[in-house]
This record gives C-alpha cells, structure tokens and sequence, in this order.
C-alpha cells in the first residue's frame, strides 16, 4: 500500500442528475494524494460520459482515476470490483450522491497518520436537503465521542448515525481480517462488510466536525411507504450480511456463536415490531 494515498471507491448505478457533486469534492480537497476508483454498475443514462469529462480534471490535480464499466450487479459486486484496484494506506467509499466537505479527506488522514493504534476514524455529516440550496437539515454526530470500541455498537446499530463518507479506514486493518480482501456479494449493500472486520478488535476514532454531506432524496426510503414485502427482504439481506461477515472475520467458534445470537435477536425484535406497527395501523 502506499503511504499516505487515499483510494476512493465509489460504485454508482445511474448517477447523472448527481455525481457531479461528489466528484467536485473530490477535486476541491486539500489533501493531495488521492486514488478515485469509479465503478459504473451498468448505468444506462450519462453516468459514464460524466465521469470520462472529468478524467482530465482529476488528471490535471494528480488524481490517480479509474474508471470501470460492468454489467448491473449491485453495490456489492461493483465494490468487489473497486476493492482490486486499491493502493491506498487509507480507504473511503462515498455514496455517488452525497459528497465531501473540502478539508474532510485531509482532516481524517491527519488523525490516523497521528494515532497510529487507531484502525479507523469517523466525523459528522449534515443532513441536506434535495433543494436548490441543499439547507441543512440536521447535523449528526456520535453520542459517545469518546467510546473507540465500535464493534458491537455497529452489529446492533447503535450510535450508528451515517454508515458511508463519515469514515476513513486502515487499508490493512481492512485486509487483515477480511479473507480474500473481498466481500460478499448481496444487494443489501457493503457498509457492514467493510466497517465491521476493520473495527474487529480495532480502535476508531472521533473528529468532531463535519466531514460529508448527505442528500436526503425526496424518493428515498424515508420518505415513501414500502410494500411490507420489501421491508421484511431488507431484513433478511442485512441479517444475511451480518451472519455472513461475522463467520468470516471471527475464528473463535464460541465468540462467533455469541455474536450469530445477538444478530438473530435483533431482527427478530425488528420483525416482530415491525409486523405489530403494521397491523395495529392497519
């Protein structure tokens, strides 16, 4: 890995009305040493000849990019993909439609490059409206700043207040415990797959401010009423990613076990709260 390089893997599926956005900031940062792997997940509007217009103008910043077309096959697959082509001693992986605040990149190489026990490192992120001006919302942050042992906060989803863009990574804490350096592949997504075996026993750290932006999309999960049939799905996705990064990343049969229990508790309440809301309602 090279030291000091930043790699950036975004996978993005139909990104044109977007990307734009997060590529700016990438280009505005005032760290210098960045890799940007852009994977095209089988994007069938102007996705691609958005991100070939600016192959100059990461050029021209001694941005080393890369661009990938595949066939649709999720942001698994597409980050599966990216994972190959990583030099970098730190990782990030933004979502295509948000972006970094300027000083983000610089801010969170800065705390790993001096707390050289720390596998990870994550800040703020602003809630922005889908508007002109793109107002803020709300800015979260963490609830315990100074806990640094995150593992089983991010097995249960506490004090989980944004999964992409807020963190940097430790390459190599990363390949450490993550068999293969790939993850599995499932249209829940890789947020889980990522975090987890990098914090696995690993220390993460705090910086209390800003780092990147989330565009809250006016058809996003959030704002829209899902058919109960896709909620129940997602559940079964994440639990399927959970059990499945934990049997990787934890030899320990008895550790293991326990970590499978708590994970099989957690979506059994889910389910069972979600299916008592949805029939009181009804």
């Amino acid at each position: 890995m090279e030291k000091g390089l930043v790699s950036i893997v975004t996978p993005c599926y139909n990104g044109e009305k977007y990307v734009e956005k997060l590529f700016n900031s990438i280009i505005s940062q005032t760290y210098n040493k960045i890799q940007f792997i852009f994977i095209d997940d089988g994007s069938n509007d102007n996705t691609g000849e958005i991100a070939k217009k600016y192959e100059k103008r990461f050029k021209d910043r001694n941005i080393k990019f890369k661009y990938i077309k595949q066939k649709n096959g999720g942001q698994a697959a597409a980050m599966n993909n990216g994972l190959k082509y990583i030099n970098g001693e730190f990782l990030v992986w933004p979502d295509s439609d948000d972006y970094y605040e300027n000083d983000a990149l610089e801010n969170m190489v800065s705390f790993l490059s001096n707390n050289l026990d720390y596998s990870a490192v994550r800040g703020k992120a602003a809630f922005r409206e889908d508007d002109f001006d793109n107002k803020i919302v709300e800015i979260r942050g963490s609830k315990n700043p100074n806990n640094t042992d995150l593992f089983m906060n991010y097995i249960v989803e506490e004090d989980t207040y944004c999964f992409t863009g807020i963190m940097m990574i430790r390459t190599e804490a990363f390949v450490k415990n993550n068999k293969g350096n790939k993850i599995y592949v499932n249209r829940a997504g890789q947020n889980w797959q990522i975090i987890l075996p990098t914090i696995y026993k690993g220390k993460t750290g705090y910086i209390d401010r800003v780092v990147y932006n989330v565009i809250q999309r006016k058809n996003s999960h959030s704002r829209r009423e899902e058919k109960m049939i896709d909620v129940l799905r997602r559940m079964h996705n994440h639990r399927k990613i959970l059990n499945k990064t934990v049997e990787r990343i934890i030899d320990d049969k008895q550790e293991r076990r326990k970590y499978l229990r708590i994970i099989k508790e957690k979506y059994d309440t889910k389910r069972n709260d979600y299916l008592k809301y949805k029939f009181n309602k009804n």
